[in-house]
């Protein structure tokens, strides 16, 4: 696990510097969704399902939930880490005495 006290800060300006620096190396990968996932994850339970839970008498939520996959695997050296690799070595190289 890494060491907060050493990593950048989380924050919209550092998000789009490490796009920035990865730039280069980083194929653009597709954003899929699946309609049947959603549909079952949608699903509301039954009031039998209900019965004998802490949910027993209460109306069923109706819940809409969509599933989004973005396909890092699309890569093309097939990895899911490419982003992270990349952005750690480029950090690297800007290191005094490195590159």
């Amino acid at each position: 696990m890494a060491d907060l006290s050493t990593t950048l800060p989380l924050t919209r300006a550092s998000v789009q510097a490490a796009h920035e620096l990865i730039k280069p190396y980083i194929h653009e990968t597709p954003v899929l969704t699946n309609s049947t996932l959603d549909r079952l994850a949608s699903t509301p339970r039954t009031e039998a399902e209900l019965a004998g839970s802490e949910w027993a008498g209460r109306t069923p939520a109706k819940p809409v939930i969509r599933f989004w996959f973005k396909c890092e695997n699309f890569q093309k050296i097939g990895a899911f880490k490419a982003r992270g690799a990349f952005h750690a070595i480029e950090r690297l190289k800007q290191e005094p005495g490195v590159g």
